[in-house]
């Protein structure tokens, strides 16, 4: 890496100028006490102003051979020495070697810098015994002012909830609330945001606000938003509570069938482990077990405040929603969520892009959405799905099936509609896309109606977990379908 920007002390010219005030003391140079020639100078060919500059990039600490860094030859009649100002070397960059006799090599080592404002580093230089008045600094380049946060889009209960945002920054940041939106409460402590509200949210209509966060001084023309709504939903989940240090107990962290410990927070959970809502922040989502093994729960897992159904060799996963108790009477509702089609390591496409959604309890399905090339059609009438009457079969009980799921409706998601774990690790990118929305209209719901999604084909009209417990049903026709699931929401029409 040769810098092309250089710095140096003029050799011979006027030197009284360039060491000023300095007081020389002209004394032996070698071991043998021969006198020095003409008066000691020091200088660095190919430097200016007393700066050598290096780049933003530099070099990882594991790569500060000998030979590496950027080389600057020394010009030199005399003994010399490099000395910090500071009195120890900044962990960022070396110099070496630190002293010497005479002409030679100095080598600049630094790390890449990864703030937004120039670094840098000065040092004394010592010339035959006595200091130069001007001192030599390493600069370093900015990498330029970079800003990254874990969510840019906040949903906010219709009753009033928080959620917090993490702003990762190279360079210094305020936040300015939207004096629009007296109802939003902003709180920051260090890089964390906690943005929310305990209002209820009565006007009977969503309500938005934005919050900004803006650089502070040379940054201060860099703002990025915050956008957020307060839902007037009866009920939504996000799944953000999928991560709570509440979790990371020895209860919740050895899970054999992934093939290592797991905690909450790291990759993925098994809904089994979080499915009490006393012991998680779960708010009441269930699923249904298979037979094979009554010890383990079915292939739906907590991923990064989504929820991911199946593996990679199993067509299987369901997930039933709470009950929303602050019902009264009946009501007409549009229940709306994402589900996203799963993309390999490879970047292939599972085939089985096909999932169910029925009603468990009071309610009729009325009308079904789909968006782009996505698909969405009514089955009621047409089929009927065996499930838990509770949504949740214990232990002891596991493959019961005591109600038949007669409002149906099936949904294909288009292509548009998948999550690549590659690029969207995650998943914060793939609800973006319209065709991982759905909706539909759902009418007669009542505080006892929960909403069931299955992951898979349903083969012949069945709840197929991929564990083979209906005795009605063959396997699936996709041995893999996974799927992703996020943003459930429900709204009175």
């Amino acid at each position: 890496m040769k810098i092309n920007h250089i710095f140096r002390f003029p050799a011979m010219l006027a030197i009284s100028a360039i060491i000023a005030g300095m007081a020389v003391s002209v004394t032996s140079c070698k071991e043998d006490d021969e006198a020095i020639a003409g008066e000691p100078y020091f200088y660095v060919e190919g430097a200016e102003d007393g700066v050598v500059h290096m780049d933003v990039k530099g070099l990882a600490q594991d790569k500060w051979a000998f030979g590496a860094g950027d080389h600057y030859i020394v010009r030199s009649n005399c003994p010399w020495k490099i000395v910090p100002v500071d009195g120890e070397m900044p962990e960022w960059m070396k110099i070496y070697p630190l002293e010497g006799n005479g002409e030679g090599i100095l080598r600049f080592y630094a790390v890449s810098n990864p703030m937004a404002q120039v670094r840098s580093a000065e040092f004394r230089v010592i010339i035959n015994g006595s200091e130069m008045e001007r001192h030599l600094v390493l600069s370093q380049d900015p990498s330029g002012p970079v800003l990254t946060l874990t969510a840019d889009n906040i949903m906010l209960q219709q009753s009033g909830s928080f959620n917090e945002v993490v702003v990762t920054a190279n360079y210094e940041w305020e936040v300015v609330a939207d004096p629009n939106a007296t109802w939003l409460k902003v709180e920051r402590n260090e890089d964390k945001l906690t943005i929310g509200t305990d209002e209820p949210n009565l006007t009977g209509a969503e309500r938005t606000a934005t919050v900004i966060i803006r650089g502070i001084d040379e940054n201060a023309e860099i703002t990025t938003p915050i956008n957020i709504t307060q839902l007037d939903a009866i009920f939504f989940d996000d799944f953000g509570w999928c991560f709570t240090p509440m979790n990371t107990t020895a209860d919740f962290c050895d899970e054999p069938n992934l093939g290592a410990v797991v905690c909450w927070g790291d990759q993925m959970l098994r809904i089994d482990k979080w499915i009490d809502p006393v012991k998680s922040a779960n708010p009441g989502w269930t699923a249904v077990r298979g037979t094979k093994s009554k010890s383990a729960g079915p292939y739906t897992y907590s991923r990064h405040n989504y929820i991911l159904f199946g593996t990679s060799n199993k067509c299987a996963g369901n997930i039933c929603s709470p009950a929303i108790t602050s019902i009264e009477g009946e009501i007409n509702a549009t229940v709306s969520w994402s589900m996203a089609g799963f993309t390999s390591a490879k970047n292939a496409k599972e085939a089985g892009n096909e999932f169910w959604v029925s009603i468990l309890g009071p309610g009729r399905i009325t009308a079904v959405n789909a968006n782009g090339k996505s698909l969405a059609e009514i089955m009621t009438g047409e089929c009927t799905i065996p499930y838990e009457s509770s949504g949740n079969t214990p232990a002891d009980k596991a493959g019961v099936h005591d109600i038949d799921l007669t409002e149906t409706a099936r949904f294909y998601i288009g292509k548009d509609g998948y999550f690549d774990v590659d690029t969207d690790p995650t998943g914060l990118e793939v609800w973006k896309s319209p065709e991982s929305m759905f909706s539909m209209k759902v009418e007669g719901m009542t505080a006892q109606t929960r909403i069931v999604f299955i992951a898979c084909d349903a083969d012949n009209l069945t709840m197929e977990t991929g564990e083979g417990w209906d005795v009605r049903a063959g396997n699936s026709k996709y041995k893999s379908n996974r799927k992703l699931f996020d943003n459930f929401k429900v709204v009175v029409n």
